[in-house]
């Protein structure tokens, strides 16, 4: 029976991967990805499934950052992943970076925060009910520009508890496997929340 999943996030400047194989979690992370993400995606896809001697056909799921991000490492892992679904019939779960932070952190309504273009900050508030360990989401993902964080993370800071860092392969991990265990798939689409080519104008 089927039992890995191999983590793909192609979304930041660095391409994080991991893979879940035999109850371990091996990771790595390839600096760079916001020049050449696909190059690095297949010197990851080397490294993790080489040295254990799989193949993408004996993955059980393919699990990749729907972002927030970069539009074009979005766009790279989620193709790779839909391609890899179709042709090697692996499931392929987009679980966006702010809910595997939401996961992967302990606490009853943590806010995942991300660092973004020139200061911006993309977040998303999450509560935990007393007999469910499953964070839910209070509304939608958001961005606010760098000068006017400080104004929003106070008013954050009185209801939830901010969680400020990147999300790791362990993050998406606790998050897939939440998902696979109650049978579920989540909806297979990016999240953009700027439009495509913002950065440079």
């Amino acid at each position: 029976m089927k039992s890995s999943i191999l983590i793909l996030d192609t979304v930041g400047e660095n391409l994080k991967a991991g893979l879940f194989d035999r109850g371990k979690l091996k990771t790595l992370c390839l600096r760079g990805a916001d020049n050449s993400g696909e190059t690095l995606l297949f010197k990851a896809l080397d490294r993790l499934l080489l040295g254990a001697k799989l193949n993408l056909s004996d993955l059980k799921a393919l699990v990749v950052s729907s972002g927030p991000g970069r539009f074009t490492g979005i766009r790279i892992g989620m193709t790779f992943a839909a391609v890899v679904e179709a042709q090697a019939r692996v499931s392929a779960l987009a679980i966006s970076s702010l809910e595997a932070l939401a996961f992967g952190t302990e606490g009853k309504n943590p806010c995942p925060v991300l660092s973004g273009y020139r200061g911006e900050r993309y977040y998303q508030p999450f509560r935990r009910k007393a007999l469910d360990l499953t964070p839910k989401p209070v509304s939608d993902p958001s961005w606010v520009l760098a000068e006017n964080w400080a104004r929003e993370k106070n008013d954050l800071k009185a209801d939830f508890d901010l969680v400020e860092r990147e999300a790791q392969p362990a993050d998406f991990l606790k998050a897939a496997l939440f998902y696979l265990s109650q049978n579920q798939i989540p909806k297979f689409e990016p999240l953009y929340l700027k439009a495509a080519g913002y950065e440079r104008k």
